[in-house]
């Protein structure tokens, strides 16, 4: 895919220009009951990865363990735990995945030590050529606002907003109808062609089914409504619940960035784009960056100013904290999770400039959970100022 940075320049033309590896501290253990498999996949999630693999090596999904997710618009590098054997190399449609060794426990998120990246940008003009080796220096100086950038949110809708806020609210029959019959921006094409025929079958739940892409939850969820036509909250649980929950954290994502948006936007500022929406850059590295500050979730406390923005952010979707808890649509209340609200990079180097061909090539790592391609349009602020 193409990406303009607000100026001319552009990255993820092909695949390959843009790659990311986890670093990650490995629980090695010899003859422990997980294997270990570093994964290189391209134009595939990491969820898709997953399903496949468990296919393949004949296990249950929650056998095969990530500590994190990748989109599909990169070349990515990570590590994956599964319980049991497998064979030393195994081959799938856009990955591949090679045994490293043995543990005794799956990996987990506070494995992760950060990610590196290798990022090729093009079809530079003379400004940007200019004043790129400037931009990266302050960059790697100041950081960047460590927001939530578009990959978290493919459950948003243009047309309903987010799936995750009728999870909190109870509401069943508007997930089931934005799960079944309104696009996500996350949707693959398949699924998007699904839910254009399903929106003019609404009720008919057998004509659905026999539209539903094969194999897919979505069957499964309209063979419960064919035989229970108006139990909308027991169709809603048969939505995998680890699905549920990560609609539920996209949605806490978004507030938490827009809790950011009101403090910042008191600042000198430029703006970025997420998700269609503007957000401010400050000009200056704000007080107050070495704060980590909590998502949403019932039991959260936040010290002013995040409390007062926080507040108002929840008011504007109609919410309080105490509507992030366990519900008829949620097994689990959504966990206590903190942030740091600013990213410093661990490194960042303009490793080369070629004029010309109107290309650079940016390596640069981050702490876990901090975006990649946030630190480029960043950059790109930095590089046609304010």
């Amino acid at each position: 895919m193409d990406h303009p940075l607000e100026t001319d320049v552009r990255w993820k033309v092909r695949p390959e220009d843009f790659l990311v590896e986890e670093i990650v501290e490995l629980p090695l253990r010899p003859g422990g009951p997980y294997v270990l498999y570093r994964v290189r996949k391209r134009e595939r999630t990491t969820l898709e990865v997953q399903a496949e693999l468990a296919a393949r090596l004949g296990v249950p999904q929650r056998a095969v363990v990530f500590p994190a997710l990748k989109d599909r618009e990169a070349i990515a590098i990570q590590t994956v735990a599964v319980r049991g054997r497998g064979p030393a190399r195994l081959r799938g449609r856009g990955f591949e995945a090679v045994r490293i060794g043995e543990a005794d426990r799956p990996l987990r998120p506070q494995d992760l030590r950060g990610n590196r990246f290798v990022v090729r940008l093009r079809e530079l003009d003379d400004l940007e050529i200019e004043r790129l080796p400037a931009a990266v220096t302050a960059l790697a100086t100041h950081g960047f606002p460590n927001y939530f950038d578009d990959q978290r949110f493919g459950s948003w809708s243009p047309e309903a907003g987010f799936i995750g806020r009728p999870l909190l609210l109870g509401q069943a029959e508007e997930v089931l109808r934005i799960y079944l019959a309104i696009p996500m921006v996350g949707d693959p094409l398949e699924v998007r062609t699904f839910k254009a025929e399903a929106r003019g079958l609404w009720g008919n739940w057998a004509a659905m089914r026999e539209r539903a892409p094969r194999p897919s939850n979505y069957r499964s969820v309209l063979t419960f409504l064919n035989d229970h036509p108006t139990d909308w909250r027991g169709a809603v649980r048969r939505i995998p619940a680890r699905l549920r929950a990560l609609w539920v954290d996209a949605y806490r994502a978004w507030i938490w960035n827009d809790m950011l948006r009101r403090i910042w936007a008191l600042l000198p500022h430029v703006e970025i784009e997420i998700r269609g929406a503007r957000f401010p850059v400050p000009l200056e590295r704000p007080q107050d960056t070495e704060a980590s500050v909590a998502l949403p979730h019932r039991r959260a406390r936040y010290e002013s100013p995040w409390a007062e923005a926080m507040a108002a952010a929840l008011a504007e979707e109609g919410l309080s904290l105490s509507h992030f808890r366990r519900g008829a649509l949620l097994e689990d209340a959504p966990p206590p999770t903190q942030r740091p609200v600013w990213c410093q990079p661990l490194a960042l180097e303009l490793e080369e400039l070629q004029p010309e061909k109107r290309e650079a090539l940016l390596v640069f790592e981050l702490p876990p959970g901090s975006y990649g391609t946030l630190l480029l349009k960043t950059l790109a602020t930095r590089i046609r100022g304010p």
